[in-house]
């Protein structure tokens, strides 16, 4: 019982450094948080948003066929009031995925707004 304590309590001193030493560079968010938004921000522009409604933060964002995908472009709901999209990503990992950060560079939205306090240092 002893050994596995140790084996935390040096774990949990190491972390506790690194998250210090990247939030005095500047970093808020983890770093799994910010690899997860600069892949999305690449898909992003890769999309159209077709129509929208800004009075009610409601898009429909449609993808382009990416060469190295099999799989065919599709079009994806979101909407922002309700923090929900289609593909379903942005409620399973709470971040916003391409089409939320497609839909929020459209409508002039802080994509910040959509990454849940759990990524931040």
């Amino acid at each position: 019982v002893m050994a596995t304590y140790t084996r935390c309590n040096k774990f949990f001193v190491q972390r506790g450094r690194e998250v210090d030493a990247m939030i005095n560079v500047g970093h808020v968010y983890s770093e799994i948080a910010n690899k997860t938004i600069q892949n999305a921000q690449s898909k992003a522009n890769t999309h159209r948003v077709i129509s929208f409604d800004r009075s009610t933060s409601r898009f429909l964002v449609e993808e382009t066929q990416h060469s190295r995908e099999v799989r065919p472009a599709g079009r994806f709901a979101v909407r922002l009031d309700e923090l929900w999209c289609d593909c379903g990503k942005f409620q399973k990992v709470h971040n916003p995925c391409s089409h939320v950060l497609a839909s929020c560079l459209h409508a002039h939205h802080d994509y910040e707004r959509y990454i849940s306090p759990i990524y931040t240092l």
